[in-house]
């Protein structure tokens, strides 16, 4: 007979948006078996019994957006690709995602990485060679000529190995399968940035529907999902119509644009902490010039805006922190929850953000992102309450325990 882990939960969350005391969790190998009153609680002699009575009981956290790439640090430029190797960039791969395991998070959405160390990094770990979290990738992100997500270097020296960049839909389509052929999970577009030019915010659409839709095709067929980073304007509602799966950033989205989202099921990932962790810096602290600033002050707070009127819309909203630009550290990452909270949710609905939501980002949510009997055991243990402070997730002092796939792989 398989031998259980026992979670007897003092409060339980279920990642549903539901909580209650005086539960029990019983995992078998990989799955959650049962989740019981105490009092129907049976022992068995060879039971691993956690006793939370005093602690919280919850779905493993998951981010919906991260670059494991680089870690956060200025200088740690995530496409130094003329400087950085592709080994070093794999190894400092392998760091990061095992600073968000320590933090809570058992699965994260990986959102662009280079030379598809990536695919080999999730591989890894599912094989059980590192230890860390469950990962779902793009590969190389889709972008035009010049895009977001394409670094011009000098004439002769650009990164021409990348097969995501696309300037038309048939080039798109080919990227596509082509990505799919090298094992990604999902698909990432770049459909529109944007810039502050004399106080008013101009959006630089880049790939359109015609070159999107195309994409979105061949990832439907195999079950990937899709995503675009996206500021706002005519790229994301060519995204919205093309059936891009989610919207992440989106600091300029529009009551229309919400009203077709929440319609389509489109989910939004709007990655507060890339704009808060800066805004807290200050100035000096972030290292910005005057323009930045200018432009860092707008987007923060249209973004809270946006925000706001998202969760009026009833637009699902998912949790990712894109862990890895500049300040933005991997394994504090959990801060995106407390930001979520301050800006426009409550506690449980940032809980539900970080599990139950970021798990369908990434499409897999009939497995995880739940506590729930037939689910993958991923449960963390937290000293406090989440509901009462959202901000007790912080520190990893605080999660003591950390079960993923039924194996118990943090215990402080």
């Amino acid at each position: 007979m398989t031998k259980r882990i026992v979670l007897k939960a003092g409060l339980l969350i279920d990642g549903n948006g539901n909580s209650s005391t005086g539960k029990v969790v019983l995992v078998e190998g990989r799955f959650i078996k049962e989740i019981v009153p105490e009092e129907a609680y049976q022992p068995r002699p060879d039971d691993v019994v956690i006793d939370a009575r005093d602690k919280t009981v919850m779905p493993g956290l998951i981010d919906a957006h991260v670059h494991t790439r680089s870690s956060g640090k200025p200088a740690d430029r995530a496409f130094a690709a003329t400087t950085t190797s592709i080994p070093e960039f794999a190894f400092r791969s392998l760091l990061n995602a095992q600073a968000d395991l320590e933090a809570g998070f058992t699965t994260i959405r990986d959102m662009a990485s280079i030379g598809y160390v990536d695919i080999a990094l999730r591989d890894a770990i599912e094989r059980g060679d590192f230890k860390g979290p469950r990962m779902r990738v793009v590969g190389w992100g889709l972008t035009m000529w010049g895009g977001h997500m394409h670094r011009f270097m000098r004439p002769g020296l650009d990164m021409a190995e990348s097969r995501g960049v696309v300037n038309n839909p048939g080039e798109a389509q080919s990227a596509a399968r082509y990505n799919i052929g090298r094992g990604v999970d999902g698909i990432k577009f770049n459909s529109g940035g944007g810039r502050l030019d004399e106080g008013k915010i101009v959006f630089e659409q880049e790939m359109d529907y015609d070159s999107m839709v195309v994409a979105v095709k061949e990832a439907n067929k195999v079950g990937a999902w899709s995503a675009t980073h996206c500021h706002g304007g005519q790229g994301a509602t060519d995204a919205i119509l093309a059936g891009v799966f989610t919207i992440e950033h989106g600091h300029w989205l529009t009551d229309e644009q919400f009203a077709m989202m929440a319609e389509r099921g489109t989910i939004f990932v709007p990655t507060m902490c890339p704009n808060e962790k800066r805004w807290e810096l200050g100035k000096e602290g972030s290292g910005s010039d005057d323009r930045f600033w200018s432009w860092l002050e707008r987007e923060t707070y249209d973004k809270i805006d946006t925000l706001e009127r998202a969760m009026k819309a009833g637009v699902t909203i998912a949790a990712g922190s894109d862990a890895g630009t500049n300040y933005n550290y991997h394994g504090e990452n959990v801060r995106e929850l407390e930001y979520l909270v301050q800006r426009a949710l409550t506690p449980m609905q940032a809980i539900v953000a970080g599990t139950k939501n970021a798990a369908m980002t990434a499409k897999i949510e009939r497995w995880t992102g739940t506590l729930e009997p037939g689910k993958w055991a991923d449960v963390i243990v937290v000293n406090g309450n989440p509901l009462a402070d959202i901000k007790v997730l912080n520190k990893k002092e605080n999660i003591p325990i950390i079960i993923k796939d039924g194996k118990i792989v943090i215990e402080r």
